[in-house]
């Protein structure tokens, strides 16, 4: 079965930058705890944008699972420049999830004002849930997307 994992946006308005600091390691430890459930619950194909945060957090714990597990990630890239104004680090970060991906799917060419609800129209459009890491939100247009077309949204909180 196929999840599409996607965020509120929540972690990234936290005061703290430093992801080795509280409270990262606990958010991603519980983001893979997440993850290790839906896997155990047969949820073997994960989808994601790898956007900064919980996207980009979700393919680096999907790629470590991959190591030992028959489990797969594929990348809706919203647009091909998506990492080109991040930190080298993050950037760094971002090709490994790619290179370590079963799949990247470059959704356009170049950014423009949908490329992100593209990305995510594609990933709910190949699933059959979606994991909303963060607090309930039915506007959020993922969400609306997911109910419109029958699929089931779960929401997570992670903070």
């Amino acid at each position: 079965m196929v999840c599409t994992i996607v965020t509120t946006g929540e972690e990234l308005k936290l005061v703290c930058k430093n992801e080795y600091e509280p409270p990262y390691p606990q958010l991603k430890a519980k983001l893979r705890e997440k993850i290790w459930a839906l896997f155990c619950q047969g949820y073997d194909r994960f989808f994601v944008n790898c956007e900064y945060g919980v996207p980009l957090w979700a393919a680096e714990i999907i790629c470590a699972l991959k190591m030992y597990n028959d489990i797969e990630l594929y990348i809706a890239m919203p647009y091909e420049e998506q990492s080109v104004n991040w930190p080298e680090p993050f950037r760094d970060r971002y090709f490994s999830a790619h290179e370590a991906s079963d799949e990247v799917i470059a959704i356009n060419n170049a950014y423009c004002d949908s490329c992100y609800d593209e990305a995510d129209e594609y990933m709910i459009e190949h699933s059959d849930t979606v994991l909303v890491c963060g607090d309930y939100n039915e506007n959020l247009y993922s969400v609306r997307l997911a109910k419109e077309s029958g699929i089931n949204c779960n929401f997570f909180k992670l903070l």
